[in-house]
């Protein structure tokens, strides 16, 4: 089974979707949406290339409700997967704060049009915490055994974004286990975004522990990940 995460968290150039939550002391409007559009020179998923180590066009959207209710979607090319080369992100869920902690929880739907015995959903939650100029966010998913894979996956990070002081960059890192669909794989991520008004450019080191045969091991392989995101 092939997976993204929520995703996740990216850590670095990983450009996962994400929520954008309001500031404190800031008037949170009953829905509002955002959109992203990214260049990315490799989509790495939780330590693996999914484009054969090539570059990526990736787009997507979020509609946030003030209730803390959330829906989005988000779209890649990818290298032939089961007869397709696109990916399309569909999930929804809910988020919120409590007690300094933010968390989200959310059910996440993976489409490859044309592909066959590809699609799937995924359980993902996640909590973070801001301390000073460092947020942690660790990520928990699920994945249920279903039509395209014949074992339960679980898989578990910790990231940490960190501000470099009054400069507008921002220090990421991150390691995760994955288990099920790959036996105790471990990928790890450092990084560096630069923020330039709504356009953030990244720049990061991607590996992992995991050496497949023939071209899946060199997916797996390190690599540096560049990419230029925008949100608007």
């Amino acid at each position: 089974m092939r997976g993204r995460n929520i995703k996740i968290l990216l850590a670095g150039a990983l450009l996962l979707p994400s929520v954008a939550w309001a500031q404190d002391g800031a008037e949170t409007p009953a829905v509002s949406i955002a959109y992203n559009a990214a260049l990315v020179s490799d989509y790495r998923f939780r330590g693996i290339s999914y484009t054969t180590r090539h570059p990526a066009v990736q787009v997507g959207a979020d509609l946030a409700f003030r209730s803390g209710l959330f829906l989005g979607t988000w779209t890649t090319n990818v290298s032939d997967y089961g007869s397709s080369n696109l990916e399309v992100d569909l999930y929804g869920g809910y988020g919120g704060s409590l007690a300094g902690f933010d968390y989200s929880a959310t059910l996440y739907t993976y489409v490859y049009p044309g592909g066959v015995d590809t699609d799937y959903f995924e359980l993902q939650a996640t909590i973070a915490r801001t301390f000073g100029p460092v947020t942690s966010t660790l990520t928990f998913a699920y994945t249920p055994d279903q039509w395209n894979s014949n074992r339960d996956n679980f898989y578990a990070a910790l990231g940490a974004d960190v501000a470099m002081g009054d400069w507008p960059l921002t220090a990421s890192f991150s390691i995760g286990r994955e288990n099920g669909s790959y036996d105790h794989k471990l990928d790890w991520s450092a990084g560096l975004t630069y923020k330039l008004d709504a356009l953030d450019l990244s720049a990061s080191y991607v590996d992992s522990n995991y050496k497949g045969p023939l071209e899946a091991g060199r997916n797996a392989r390190a690599g540096i990940v560049l990419s230029a995101r925008a949100g608007f």
